[in-house]
C-alpha cells in the first residue's frame, strides 16, 4: 500500500509538511498515471521524489530506493532539490529503471 492509497496516510503526511489536504487529488493523480504506464507497453521510468524536497545542498550522497520511500534515521522521506536534479541526470544518461519507478533520499 502506497500513502496515496490511505485517506489517512495521505492527509497525515500533507498535514505533517505543511500542505492543503487538497493536494491530496494531486497525488493519487500521479498514482494513477504510474499504473497506467505500469500497463502500458510504452518505455517508460517514474521518478517519485522525496516527501520532503527543498533548496539545499548538492551533496552527491543520496540513497536510491524503489517503490517504498528512502527514509532517513529519523524516518524522514527528504532530499534537496540540487541531489532530485543530480538523479534525474544521471538517470537520463544512464539508464538505470527503465518500466520502474524509482525515489531518492538520505
Amino acid at each position: 500500500m502506497v500513502r496515496a492509497d490511505s485517506d489517512e496516510l495521505l492527509h497525515a503526511a500533507l498535514d505533517r509538511l505543511g500542505l492543503p489536504r487538497g493536494y491530496a487529488a494531486a497525488v493519487r493523480g500521479h498514482r494513477d498515471a504510474l499504473d497506467v504506464l505500469r500497463t502500458s507497453n510504452r518505455l517508460w521510468t517514474y521518478f517519485s521524489p522525496a516527501e520532503e524536497i527543498t533548496p539545499g545542498e548538492r551533496t552527491g550522497r543520496f540513497r536510491v530506493g524503489g517503490d517504498q520511500p528512502v527514509l532517513d534515521a529519523d524516518g524522514r522521506s527528504r532530499v534537496s532539490v540540487e541531489d532530485a536534479a543530480v538523479a534525474l541526470l544521471d538517470e537520463a544518461e544512464l539508464p538505470r529503471f527503465v518500466q520502474r519507478r524509482f525515489t531518492i533520499g538520505y
